[in-house]
C-alpha cells in the first residue's frame, strides 16, 4: 500500500532536539520524505529555493530571520509551498502574523504525532489546519482593537451580500475543503473557485482562508 504521493518536507527550527524529534517522526511515515533542516529563517528561505519542499514545518521564533518573515518571503516567492507554523507560545499576535504572512496551518509544539501527520497531509492538499485553541482565539470577541464587535464590524463592512457561488464557496471553506475539492464538488474550474474566493475576501475584508472562516463563524454569515 505504497500508493500515497510522497510529501517532501523541510524542517525549520533553531532547537536541535526539536529538529531531531520532527526528523524521527517524518522518517517513520512512509509517504513523508525529509529534504532538509534549517536552523533559522534565513536558511529556511534559501533551502526552500534549493530543495523545493511541498510542506515546511516552521518555528515562529528563530534567530537572524524570524519564522514570520521567512513565511512571508517563502509564500511570496512560492505560494504553492504549504507552511505549518509551530510554536510553544499561545500569543495572539504571533498567530495572526503567521497566518497573515501565508501559513496554511498553525499548531502548538505539543501536538500529538497523529495530529501532526494528519496536518501535514491536509495542508499538502490545500486545507487549512488550526489547533482548536488557535481557532478559539481567532473567533473570540474579546480581542481588543483587531477584532471588532459584531455591530462595529457591520458598521465598517455593511451587510455582506454574497453571490450564490460565493455562498457555496464560503460553505465549503468553513468545511475545510481545498480549492481542488471545491472545484470538483461545485463542478467548476479551480480558476473559477479562486475568482469566487477573491471576491469573498474583498467583501469580508480579509486576506486569507483562515480569516474568512473566523469572520464567517463569528458573524454567522455562512449559509447552513
Amino acid at each position: 500500500m505504497n500508493d500515497l504521493e510522497t510529501i517532501r518536507i523541510l524542517i525549520a527550527d533553531d532547537h536541535l532536539m526539536v529538529r531531531k524529534g520532527l526528523t524521527s517522526l517524518i522518517q517513520g511515515v512512509s509517504d513523508f520524505l525529509l529534504v532538509g533542516e534549517a536552523e533559522n529563517g534565513s536558511q529556511a528561505i534559501s533551502m526552500c529555493r534549493d530543495l523545493h519542499p511541498d510542506v515546511i514545518l516552521m518555528d515562529i521564533v528563530m534567530p537572524e530571520v524570524s519564522g514570520i518573515e521567512a513565511i512571508r518571503s517563502i509564500h511570496t516567492d512560492n505560494p504553492a509551498v504549504s507552511i505549518i507554523a509551530l510554536t510553544s507560545f499561545p500569543d495572539q499576535q504571533l498567530i495572526k502574523q503567521a497566518l497573515g504572512a501565508g501559513a496554511l496551518g498553525f499548531l502548538y509544539k505539543d501536538v500529538s504525532v497523529d495530529e501532526l501527520v494528519n496536518a501535514i497531509r491536509q495542508v499538502h492538499v490545500g486545507q487549512a489546519v488550526l489547533d482548536s485553541d488557535v481557532l478559539s482565539i481567532l473567533i473570540s470577541k474579546t480581542e481588543p482593537s483587531h477584532s471588532p464587535t459584531r455591530s462595529e464590524w457591520h458598521n465598517e463592512h455593511g451587510e455582506v451580500n454574497l453571490s450564490p457561488r460565493e455562498k457555496d464557496v464560503l460553505r465549503l471553506l468553513v468545511e475545510g475543503k481545498s480549492t481542488k475539492q471545491m472545484a470538483v464538488i461545485l463542478h467548476i474550474q479551480p480558476s473559477t473557485v479562486k475568482q469566487a474566493l477573491s471576491g469573498l475576501y474583498q467583501k469580508l475584508g480579509v486576506n486569507n482562508r483562515t480569516e474568512a472562516v473566523s469572520i464567517a463563524l463569528r458573524e454567522k454569515i455562512y449559509p447552513e
